[in-house]
């Protein structure tokens, strides 16, 4: 027996999907809240060191309800070297001496995560990020390390 639809019967259709969604919610963030959200966090992150150039999202997964992780692929070009930057932070006035001791140990961090890089070349991070959903949409909460 053929089954004939209708136009009407399509549009129903189309409409009670969109309801539901609507009522079921989206469990995901968009693509472009994702890039955004990464884009600012990891420039802030790395402020006067590394810029994004390029953001990959590979993968993803919920984590729970509310809760989204991202797998991402970061392409970022170097402000300057690892030593530069050593040297700019602890020329820079603005920063109180305390601050200068902490983003010192930052800076040995970096020197044993990081490969050796000069001013201008591009390196690869690979990161996830934990995304939750909140009263304002999909918030980028933290990263999350991965074993």
């Amino acid at each position: 027996m053929r089954l004939k639809h209708s136009f009407s019967d399509f549009m129903i259709i189309l409409f009670a999907t969109v309801i539901l969604s609507g009522c079921l919610g989206i469990t995901q963030p968009t693509e472009s809240t994702i890039t955004e959200a990464v884009h600012t966090h990891f420039n802030k992150q790395f402020a006067d060191l590394f810029s994004v150039k390029t953001i990959v999202k590979k993968n993803g997964y919920k984590d729970g309800d509310g809760r989204y992780i991202a797998e991402i692929t970061i392409i970022a070009r170097a402000q300057r070297s690892l030593e530069e930057f050593a040297f700019f932070l602890m020329e820079d006035k603005n920063i109180s001496p305390f601050e200068k001791i902490e983003r010192g140990m930052s800076v040995g961090l970096l020197k044993i995560t990081l490969p050796d890089f000069k001013a201008g070349e591009q390196i690869e991070f690979e990161r996830h990020y934990l995304f939750i959903k909140s009263d304002n949409g999909w918030l980028l909460k933290n990263e999350v390390l991965q074993d």
